[in-house]
């Protein structure tokens, strides 16, 4: 266990690292922040409130990423207790490996969206997240894995033909 914790540290001063530069160079975090909430209110706030924003973010979240990524995201979910036992007692390493990075990615999304800071960031700021809510798919059944395949590519193609996405 001591060897898979070895990068961690590493990690963490790099992000640190990072951080600290932007900071010494005078980027100031919340300052940006500020000004996100001030240009949020002085536009398109009267017309899409908070709420509008939570839905519709986890929405193009979950249509992005694919209903099989949704369903395979309710499995992760249900799997965590178990990997957060411990990866090397779990049923499978692997699977549990996979439900703590989808977890980790929704719990990211769901920060994002509760926050506000998320307000129509979509296509900037969540699809980085959705990449690692894709592998969840990994979980679902072996039978099964086909007709997903069908749902995903189906699902792509609706969105891709009926919906106005400017994407």
């Amino acid at each position: 266990m001591r060897a898979e914790r070895a990068p961690l540290p590493y990690a963490l001063g790099g992000a640190l690292a990072v951080a600290a530069a932007f900071t010494a160079a005078g980027f100031w975090w919340w300052e940006g922040y500020q000004l996100l909430v001030e240009r949020y209110y002085q536009g398109v706030a009267a017309v899409r409130p908070y709420g509008y924003w939570v839905w519709a973010n986890l929405a193009t979240v979950c249509v992005t990423a694919g209903l099989a990524a949704v369903a395979g995201a309710r499995r992760a979910l249900a799997r965590v207790p178990e990997a957060v036992r411990g990866l090397r007692r779990a049923p499978s390493r692997e699977d549990a490996a996979v439900a703590l990075l989808v977890t980790a990615a929704l719990c990211a999304v769901a920060a994002a969206t509760l926050s506000g800071m998320s307000k129509g960031e979509t296509e900037r700021i969540w699809l980085p997240f959705v990449l690692w809510i894709v592998p969840a798919v990994a979980l679902l059944p072996t039978g099964h894995r086909r007709a997903w395949l069908a749902v995903q590519a189906a699902t792509a193609l609706m969105v891709n033909h009926l919906l106005l996405t400017g994407w």
